[in-house]
């Protein structure tokens, strides 16, 4: 693994503290909380990144490029990238493309995989992926298995070994078993169970037995987004919040729709989900709803094993339009 890969902690934080003074200079920071993992949360100020069903990819791309260069502490889109990827690496981006309107948009998908180019990583070696071809098609996905480009396919049955998530026995995809780096792009939604779906539900299409991880309010996907395959090969997470799901979710249901007009990205899947579970909660909070469905035990039972950090306090929260 390069240098450039092994992004320590330290490093991180420190590039962090400089792009957020970069911001304040600019008068581009809406909110920033110190010495913690950052949160970039970048929105259109157009408010033209979709309408109706409708994506405009021109302003998603920009979005998407912001985002990483604010956590990357770089105004290069490419340099942004090479901070978490290789050219050598072999590279799976899980996206979420379980039920119909309730998908990671192709278009940030297409922004994701546009930047790890710009890094110099071969297309050939950027598989897409989530578990079924059929979703694949529910997401607007056309699949590229052994053809030109990036490749993109579901798993199907191709997993490796059985392991243990905590109590839950599981395999993983030989797709992320295989890859050097995994990049993580959810979509903003709540979860009648587990209250938000974001990076770290997202990887229950990474695993065959998905219903295995719903119990006691998902608390078990801690478990599964500890295991170092995930862990130590996850750099980057970029949740499309073009629009986000406020309530009756994981379905897509038009009346708990709201258009947020954003990209929302760390390096750290629990700050990420944290901060997603709080700008749900405040759409709740505004629509008359209980915060939540439920506790999020799976983001708190996450920062216990040390996947990230789940305390808003300590996240550096940086939000700004473009």
């Amino acid at each position: 693994m390069s240098e450039r890969q092994d992004v320590n902690r330290r490093q991180f934080l420190a590039r962090g503290a400089a792009a957020t003074a970069a911001l304040v200079g600019s008068g581009q920071l809406a909110r920033a909380a110190a010495k913690g993992p950052m949160v970039a949360i970048v929105r259109d100020r157009t408010k033209q990144s979709i309408a109706g069903f409708k994506v405009n990819a021109q302003i998603v791309q920009r979005l998407v490029d912001k985002a990483v260069m604010t956590l990357a502490g770089k105004d290069d889109v490419a340099k942004a990238w090479a901070t978490y990827v290789g050219p050598k690496d072999k590279v799976a981006v899980k996206f979420n493309g379980l039920f119909r309107r309730a998908t990671t948009h192709p278009e940030v998908i297409d922004a994701v995989t546009k930047g790890l180019v710009a890094a110099g990583v071969d297309p050939a070696n950027i598989t897409v992926y989530d578990r079924k071809n059929r979703d694949l098609a529910t997401t607007g996905l056309e699949r590229n298995r052994g053809g030109k480009g990036v490749q993109i396919y579901g798993t199907e049955r191709d997993y490796g070994q059985g392991v243990k998530a905590g109590s839950v026995g599981t395999k993983l995809t030989k797709i992320l078993t295989e890859a050097d780096v995994l990049i993580n792009v959810p979509i903003m939604k709540s979860h009648v169970r587990c209250s938000v779906t974001g990076a770290l539900k997202n990887h229950l299409g990474t695993v065959p037995n998905a219903g295995a991880f719903h119990a006691d309010h998902c608390a078990a996907i801690a478990e599964l987004n500890a295991l170092p395959e995930i862990k130590k090969k996850t750099r980057l997470c970029v949740c499309d919040a073009l629009y986000g799901l406020y309530d009756g979710g994981p379905q897509f249901r038009p009346q708990f729709r709201w258009d947020y007009h954003g990209v929302v990205a760390s390096v750290d899947p629990v700050a990420m989900d944290a901060v997603l579970d709080d700008i749900i909660k405040a759409k709740r909070l505004e629509k008359g709803l209980s915060p939540r469905h439920n506790d999020p035990k799976h983001i708190l039972r996450a920062a216990e094993l040390g996947v990230g950090e789940a305390t808003l306090a300590n996240i550096q929260r940086v939000a700004m339009e473009v």
